[in-house]
């Protein structure tokens, strides 16, 4: 069974979270000087040493703009000026409002980035451009479970591209909503790599696959992503400015 695709809508002009919704913004990264340099102005001392660290220039543009632009779309949830607003970081590094109960995750890839926003539930979101050079059978060795690295040498050839980043994206994704990064263990459990997206194995037993939902996306062509949360009855939104 192939899941439905999600429905990108524009940005709407009245932003209301319920607490039955995942919201999913898509931003492209491609931005003009100005508006690299409004983004720049929004984050606070922090940010802007992380971005001045980063050596190469697109790398640094990438920064401010995801990180300003994630600050913008929480300054409207919040009803808040961007910069007004703290985050604060687990051992891990996942960032979360310092004084909210909104919940967040943001991810980027050479010119897009994705945002999911949640109320008092733990997101996760990955997503990747299609890169059929990193595709190979070693990088999957050493991060996908055996399980994962046995499913992809049974795809075909021409689709193995996309199956290694929809395995990738959503081993990210549920690694972010669960908020302990690498500290987990890659091989310690397996996702699906067609549809639908699943969570298939856990050393921590079947409890853990029934308690998270992934969701497959293809946000623009030559890039997949996943999102990662609680499972439930919640509903899946998706913007794009």
């Amino acid at each position: 069974m192939t899941a439905p695709e999600p429905l990108w809508e524009p940005a709407p002009t009245d932003l209301v979270l319920a607490g039955d919704e995942v919201h999913l913004w898509c931003a492209s990264l491609e931005l003009s000087s100005a508006r690299l340099q409004s983004l720049h102005e929004l984050l606070c001392a922090d940010e802007r040493e992380r971005a001045d660290r980063l050596v190469l220039p697109r790398s640094r543009a990438a920064f401010v703009g995801a990180r300003g632009l994630l600050r913008s779309i929480l300054g409207l949830y919040l009803d808040r000026p961007p910069q007004e607003l703290r985050f604060c970081y687990s051992p891990q590094g996942k960032p979360a409002l310092a004084d909210q109960a909104l919940c967040f995750n943001l991810s980027h890839s050479q010119g897009l980035a994705l945002c999911a926003f949640s109320r008092a539930r733990p997101v996760g979101i990955d997503v990747e451009r299609l890169r059929p050079q990193v595709a190979g059978e070693q990088i999957a060795r050493r991060f996908f479970s055996p399980r994962e690295v046995e499913a992809l040498q049974q795809v075909d050839p021409t689709r193995r591209t996309e199956a290694f980043f929809a395995c990738w994206t959503r081993k990210e994704a549920y690694l972010k909503a669960r908020g302990q990064g690498l500290s987990l263990g890659l091989h310690r459990f397996a996702v699906s790599l067609g549809e639908p997206a699943a969570l298939l194995h856990s050393d921590q037993g079947e409890g853990e696959c029934r308690r998270w939902r992934l969701c497959a996306l293809r946000p623009q062509p030559g890039y997949v992503g996943a999102l990662c949360a609680p499972a439930g009855d919640w509903q899946l939104r998706c913007f794009h400015l």
